[in-house]
């Protein structure tokens, strides 16, 4: 089984259902969209309007979607002044959405263990990924990492589950929720994070597998280009396959413009790929094949 490669893209009218203000300007965005809601799946994104005064719409990855309830949800952080107008809309307000858009992770096997890589605001779709394939009932065993250097803007707790080779600590309410092992890392005493960087708390976990469970094996990762570099390296160095999901700028989404192009190594050379269609899901050595 695998997550399609190619979606409809859909553009609805979508109405704020709440905006979750957390600290260091981040925000979850909960939408009206029916059409995204039955549609959207892990590594895809969405086209949002940011209010009147805003010409370009922002990339936002899916973080959640509920099809029964017809609503979609969103993490970002205010980095600009689009993102700085779309906090200030308030529920029952209107925006347009454009999506699902992109190639979103890709996964083939029953009985996989999906180790998902998660960085910042690079959080959602590996979260999103993580609660799919567990709601899937189809074997497989998901372990969680994710990484930040401001507040987490989730609730957070300690885990109840033991990860081999790793101290217990904190957890994302979520993760434990579903039963799915995850632990968190930082380098700003973060309280009950793991005092490193998110990767290497993650190959902490794999040198404790053995050949068997290695062979299962799949991470899947978004954040931080430094981050995503290290996790490249990571799954070489144990050679398992890895998806990374790339961050862009864009001004279109639709690849019309080619302005959020990335070098792509291919076996016939180098070429350059659109991250909003030809992604945002990369193979990570098809991004990072020197490293």
């Amino acid at each position: 089984m695998m997550i399609r490669e190619a979606v409809t893209i859909f553009e609805e009218k979508s109405i704020i259902v709440r905006q979750q203000q957390f600290e260091e300007n981040q925000y979850i965005l909960t939408l009206k969209a029916p059409k995204a809601s039955q549609k959207a799946l892990p590594g895809e994104f969405a086209f949002i309007d940011c209010g009147k005064q805003v010409f370009l719409r922002r990339p936002l990855s899916y973080l959640r979607t509920n099809a029964e309830n017809q609503w979609v949800e969103f993490l970002y952080r205010i980095v600009g002044p689009g993102l700085k107008a779309l906090s200030q809309l308030q529920p029952g307000d209107e925006v347009d959405l454009m999506g699902p858009i992109g190639n979103g992770f890709r996964y083939d096997k029953t009985h996989q263990i999906p180790v998902l890589i998660g960085g910042g605001v690079g959080i959602p779709p590996v979260l999103f990924l993580a609660e799919y394939l567990k709601s899937l009932n189809q074997g497989h065993s998901p372990v969680a990492f994710f990484g930040s250097e401001t507040p987490f803007p989730f609730s957070v707790i300690k885990s109840s589950m033991s990860i081999d080779g790793i101290e217990n600590g904190a957890s994302i309410i979520d993760m434990e929720e579903k039963n799915i092992p995850c632990r968190l890392a930082s380098l700003s005493g973060l309280e009950g994070c793991h005092k490193s960087f998110v990767t290497d708390l993650a190959d902490q976990w794999i040198k404790t597998l053995d050949q068997k469970d290695l062979s299962r094996l799949a991470i899947y990762a978004c954040g931080p280009e430094p981050m995503l570099r290290s996790t490249a390296k990571l799954a070489r160095s144990y050679g398992v396959d890895c998806q990374i999901s790339l961050e862009e700028f864009m001004a279109c989404a639709t690849g019309g413009c080619a302005g959020c192009t990335v070098k792509v190594s291919l076996p016939e050379g180098k070429i350059m790929q659109r991250v909003c269609v030809d992604g945002p899901v990369f193979d990570a050595q098809m991004i990072y094949p020197d490293d």
